[in-house]
C-alpha cells in the first residue's frame, strides 16, 4: 500500500505555470494521497475544481480514484456567463484521494488562528477519511499546519492528537439508534484503530511540534512507541535526514528542509516498508513524500 502526501501549491509549478495534470501524474503511483493547498474555482488556477480535474485525468489513464475535498476556506463567487450569473463556491484546503472507497469523510476546522496585521493568515483544518483498504479500514488524516509560528502549530498538533485519541469514543459522524429509520439506510461506517496523519506540518524534525506528535525519544531505542501518538515513518525506517528534504532551498543540489511528514499510529509501525521523497518532481514548490506499508504486519 503506497501512501503519499503532497503540498501542491494549487498546481503552480517551479516554472510559475499552473498545470494540474502534472499533479495527477505525480500522484498516479499512489494508492492513498493526502493533498494540501488544493482549490476549486480560483481564477489564478484556471477556475476549475482541482480535485475533480485530478480524478478525471487519472480516469483517462484507466485509474479510478475516490476523493473528498476538505475545504477550510469557502467563499461566495458569482460567475457571469451568456446565460446569466452562476454561483460557484471558491474553496481551498485539503483533499484525500484513494483507489478504494472512502466510507466516510469530514473536515474539522482548527478552532482558532493567529490574525496578525502584517502577515497572510488563513483558516486551517484537518480532513479525515475512513478508507476501505484491502487489509481493513484505515483512518486517514491530512492537514497543513500554520506557517506563522510554532505555538500555533503546537495547538493544531494537539487538536489532531485529541481527534486520534478520542476517535473510538466520538464515533463516526452519524451513528446510534434513531426513531427515523432513514438515518440507517446504509451500514454505519467503522472507526478503525489504525490511523495515518500526513501533510505539510511546517515544522522541523525533533521540534516541539514533532515531539508532541511522536512522544518521547530514547538515544538507544529512538522514538518510543506510544499507542496514543504517531510514529514518524521516515525516522522509524532509519532514513537519513539529509535525504529527506521536501522543501528545497536549492533545486540543483536537492537540499533543504524536511517539513512534510507521513506519520502512522503505533499499531501500524510494524507494517512500514519504505519511504522516499520524489526528488525530481517540479509540479509544486514542495516535493511529494511516499511511504509504503505492508498489507499485514511483518
Amino acid at each position: 500500500m503506497r501512501i503519499m502526501t503532497y503540498n501542491i501549491q494549487y498546481g503552480k509549478g517551479r516554472d510559475g505555470f499552473y498545470d494540474i495534470r502534472r499533479i495527477a501524474e505525480a500522484v498516479a503511483e499512489s494508492d492513498i494521497v493526502g493533498l494540501q493547498e488544493i482549490e476549486a474555482f480560483w481564477e489564478r488556477s484556471g477556475g476549475i475544481d482541482q480535485v475533480d480535474a485530478i480524478v478525471e485525468h487519472l480516469a483517462g489513464t484507466g485509474q479510478q480514484f475516490f476523493s473528498t475535498f476538505g475545504a477550510t476556506i469557502d467563499i461566495h463567487r458569482l460567475v457571469r456567463t451568456q446565460e446569466g450569473e452562476r454561483l460557484q463556491r471558491r474553496r481551498f484546503g485539503n483533499a484525500i484521494l484513494s483507489r478504494w472507497p472512502i466510507l466516510s469523510a469530514r473536515t474539522f476546522l482548527f478552532p482558532t488562528k493567529l490574525t496578525p496585521l502584517n502577515a497572510h493568515s488563513i483558516q486551517r483544518g484537518v480532513t479525515e477519511a475512513v478508507v476501505d483498504c484491502p487489509s481493513g479500514p484505515l483512518r486517514i488524516y491530512t492537514s497543513h499546519l500554520s506557517h506563522l509560528g510554532e505555538e500555533e502549530r503546537l495547538q493544531q498538533a494537539r487538536f489532531v492528537l485529541d481527534l486520534h485519541r478520542n476517535a473510538a469514543y466520538n464515533g463516526p459522524a452519524a451513528f446510534g439508534d434513531h426513531p427515523d429509520s432513514s438515518w440507517l439506510e446504509d451500514p454505519l461506517p467503522p472507526v478503525p484503530v489504525d490511523a495515518v496523519f500526513m501533510g505539510d506540518f511546517n515544522t522541523l524534525p525533533h521540534s516541539e511540534v514533532h515531539a508532541a506528535l511522536t512522544g518521547a525519544h530514547h538515544p538507544h531505542y529512538g522514538s518510543l512507541l506510544d499507542p496514543e501518538r504517531f510514529v514518524d515513518a521516515w525516522l522509524a525506517l532509519g532514513l537519513s535526514e539529509d535525504e529527506g528534504a521536501t522543501l528545497y532551498g536549492d533545486w540543483d543540489s536537492k537540499s533543504g528542509t524536511r517539513i512534510d511528514y507521513i506519520m502512522v499510529s503505533a499499531s501500524l509501525a510494524g507494517r512500514l516498508m519504505a519511504a522516499e521523497v520524489k526528488r525530481d518532481v517540479d509540479a509544486s514548490d514542495h516535493q511529494p513524500l511516499l511511504v509504503t506499508l505492508a498489507e499485514q504486519s511483518r
